[in-house]
């Protein structure tokens, strides 16, 4: 029984890393669509199938470790890992959630009111992505075993400490911006998305460490 449970766990690991893959992936669709630079329409459906495909993955993989956790009965550590994998599972469909919701508006800001969008803006917005893709390829290394230090999430926490910089200067500069007032709370809402992002990349790190070292380091 222990060998199939554990079989069963390295299937969902799997999948789970796969979906966080599709948020890198949304990520960087992302940045290319603030860009400005290539044709929106492509990059935005793109980014919809992610999140679409995200919901059906987390929706298959939390039903699955919900099996698993039915045939541990007295197993409590991995009980616990396998409830860990289930919060980054839902983590991970909602960064692509999030991304949907930043490539929608960004898309509604280029139609409606380019000129909103200052050179500072893309460049802030892409500071705070750059900073998110490699958030997420760090987490994925404490998913796959090859950096399960608490440095590796104090690597993360120092990016996501950068990212909320980036989210300060831009609150300040916008607020300062003159021009339509919609379009300035839209790129505020743009840059509060992204910095909730990089939350929750750092909590989901956060989980796949404590399954890996058995210590829970709150960030």
């Amino acid at each position: 029984m222990t060998r199939i449970i554990m079989d069963e766990m390295k299937r969902t690991r799997e999948a789970l890393r796969a979906l966080l893959l599709r948020v890198q992936e949304g990520l960087r669709l992302t940045i290319r669509l603030a860009g400005g630079e290539e044709d929106m329409t492509p990059l935005l459906a793109r980014v919809g199938e992610l999140e679409d495909e995200s919901d059906r993955e987390m929706t298959r993989i939390t039903g699955e470790l919900a099996d698993i956790v039915g045939k541990l009965y007295l197993a409590g550590l991995l009980k616990r890992a396998v409830v860990c994998d289930a919060v980054v599972a839902h983590g991970a469909e909602a960064m692509l959630d999030t991304l949907q919701s930043v490539a929608a508006t960004w898309r509604e800001l280029m139609d409606s009111e380019p000129g909103a969008v200052t050179h500072e803006t893309r460049l802030l917005l892409d500071s705070m992505l750059q900073n998110c893709v490699v958030m997420i390829e760090k987490t994925v290394d404490i998913l796959d075993g090859k950096d399960s230090s608490e440095t590796a999430l104090a690597f993360i926490r120092e990016l996501d400490r950068n990212v909320n910089q980036a989210n300060l200067t831009a609150h300040e500069a916008l607020l300062g911006q003159k021009g339509d007032r919609r379009a300035i709370l839209r790129l505020i809402r743009v840059f509060k998305n992204v910095e909730a992002l990089g939350d929750k990349i750092k909590s989901a790190a956060m989980y796949l460490l404590y399954i890996r070292t058995g210590e829970f380091i709150k960030v």
